[in-house]
């Protein structure tokens, strides 16, 4: 399996290919990292020089480029997580608003921060350049460049300083 792993993704280095699974059907770009016990799912699109933690579980996703995934998160399907993103230890993305209803999916902008522990619900955006506080809960769209935290999430902060009050919605 170890071999396997190296030869159906040459350029990626798998910590301890004996303890990670992936499926069919996925793409790894070039100089990404992938930890041990972590399972990517069929039809996940990973890109170059991106680091996956281990204890991870990545569904059919699309990540971008520099991408980095702490250790024990879950990305659900169909989450897209755009170039140059930091995603802390025990971030959990959701997809389905109610059990076998219909499924919304979660999309992280290119340079958001997300803090560890922070769930993500379905269907919220997360704005260019956005830092989300460690242990939020988000359940709105996040503007582009603001700060926002707490249960639920509430915004703090603009990129650069300045009062959030009055501020129209970006996203």
């Amino acid at each position: 399996m170890p071999q396997e792993l190296e030869h159906r993704f040459p350029g990626v280095r798998f910590y301890n290919p004996r303890l990670v699974e992936v499926q069919d059907d996925v793409q790894i770009g070039a100089g990404t990292r992938v930890g041990s016990f972590t399972l990517i799912h069929a039809g996940a699109r990973i890109g170059a020089g991106c680091t996956l933690g281990s204890h991870c579980n990545i569904h059919r996703v699309t990540i971008g480029d520099r991408v980095s995934i702490q250790t024990a998160c879950h990305i659900t399907m169909g989450v897209v997580i755009e170039d140059d993103v930091f995603i802390g230890p025990g971030v959990i993305t959701l997809n389905d608003k109610q059990m076998g209803g219909e499924l919304s999916f979660p999309r992280i902008c290119r340079g958001a921060r997300v803090g560890g522990g922070s769930v993500i619900l379905p269907g919220v955006v997360v704005g260019a350049n956005a830092t989300i506080g460690a242990g939020s809960i988000v359940t709105r769209d996040v503007p582009d460049g603001t700060t926002v935290l707490g249960n639920p999430a509430r915004l703090r902060a603009l990129a650069g300083g300045g009062d959030p009050r009055g501020r129209a919605c970006s996203v």
